[in-house]
C-alpha cells in the first residue's frame, strides 16, 4: 500500500484539478474557483480537518482563505463513476456511468464509453458566467466514439477550454515500479492456458508419429498456429499498455507517451499555475 507521504508527493497526478478563472471580457472582479478531486484520499488526510501527523500547508491555506465544506456524500467508491457525479451534480447512475460487471471503470482509452455528450457539467455553467474553464490531471471519463482521434469524449465537449492530463487513469502498468500485481497475475493465467494449449498440440503431435491417433497434419499445424497467435495477441496487449493507455495530452495533442509517471506530478503543477496566472 501507498505511504501517505509518497501519497502527497505525488497528489497532482492522482487527482483532477479544476481552475477556472476570469475571462478578460468579463467586467467586475470575480474570484479564481479551483476544485479539487483526490482518488483515495480520506477527510481526516489533511490538515485543515484535524489531521495532526502530516502537513498539508498549501490546502489548509485554500480552506482557510475559501470555503470548508463539512458534509458530504460520495457517490461512487470507484473513480470513473465518482467523477462523472463531481462533474455533474448527479448520481453516475443517471448518467448511465454505472456498471454491474466486474470492471465498474473505463479501463482503456480504446473503450467507445464515456459521459453522455448531454450532460451538464458545472464547467458548462461556469462558461456561461464568463469564465474560463481548465482542467488539469485525470479525466477518466473516455475519449472516443467511432475512431481513435475523433475524442468524441474529449474535455473540450463538456465546457472545458483547457486540458492537460491523462484521458484514462493511473494504471498499474503506468508506475515506474516493475511488481505490478495484477498484471503479473492475469499474464502468469494467461501463460498457463498457453502451456496447456502447447501441451496438447504436443501430445496430438507425439499421438500422430507413433501412430495412436489419426489427425491430420493440417490440424496439428493449425493448433501450433493458434499456440502461438495467443501467445502473441494476449502478452503484447498487457506488455504494449504503458503505450497505448498511459499517456499525457495537452488539449488533442500527445506530449508524452508512455507517461513518466515519476515526474507527471511537477509538470502538471506548473501547467495548473500557469493557467491561473493567464
Amino acid at each position: 500500500m501507498m505511504k501517505l507521504r509518497s501519497l502527497f508527493t505525488s497528489l497532482p497526478w492522482l487527482c483532477v484539478l479544476l481552475n477556472t478563472c476570469p475571462s478578460q471580457g468579463v467586467t467586475g472582479k470575480k474570484p479564481n474557483v479551483v476544485l479539487i478531486m483526490v482518488d483515495d484520499l480520506g477527510i481526516g488526510d489533511l490538515g485543515c480537518y484535524g489531521n495532526d501527523t502530516m502537513r498539508t500547508p498549501h490546502i489548509d491555506r485554500l480552506a482557510r482563505e475559501g470555503v470548508r465544506l463539512t458534509q458530504h456524500i460520495s457517490a461512487a467508491s470507484m473513480c470513473t463513476p465518482s467523477r462523472s457525479a463531481f462533474l455533474t451534480g448527479r448520481y453516475p447512475i443517471r448518467s448511465g456511468m454505472v456498471s454491474n460487471k466486474i470492471s465498474r471503470v473505463i479501463r482503456s482509452l480504446g473503450a467507445s464509453a464515456g459521459l453522455p455528450p448531454n450532460e451538464t457539467t458545472f464547467a458548462a455553467l461556469l462558461k456561461k458566467q464568463g469564465y474560463s474553464t481548465g482542467l488539469i490531471g485525470k479525466w477518466h471519463q473516455g475519449l472516443n466514439c467511432q475512431s481513435r482521434s475523433d475524442h468524441c469524449h474529449h474535455p473540450y465537449n463538456y465546457g472545458f477550454d483547457y486540458f492537460y492530463g491523462m484521458p484514462s487513469t493511473l494504471e498499474d502498468s503506468c508506475w515506474p515500479d516493475p511488481s505490478r500485481n495484477m498484471e503479473l497475475a492475469i499474464s502468469s493465467r494467461l501463460w498457463l492456458c498457453v502451456q496447456l494449449v502447447a501441451l496438447a498440440a504436443l501430445t496430438v503431435t507425439l499421438g500422430k508419429l507413433s501412430r495412436w491417433i489419426a489427425v491430420s497434419w493440417s490440424l496439428i499445424l493449425s493448433m501450433i498456429l493458434f499456440v502461438f497467435l495467443l501467445g502473441y495477441f494476449l502478452f503484447s496487449s498487457y506488455t504494449s499498455q504503458l503505450y497505448w493507455d498511459c499517456l499525457l495530452l495537452r488539449e488533442h495533442e500527445i506530449t508524452e507517451q508512455p507517461m513518466k509517471a515519476e515526474r507527471a506530478g511537477s509538470i502538471m503543477v506548473r501547467e495548473a499555475v500557469s493557467f491561473l496566472e493567464r
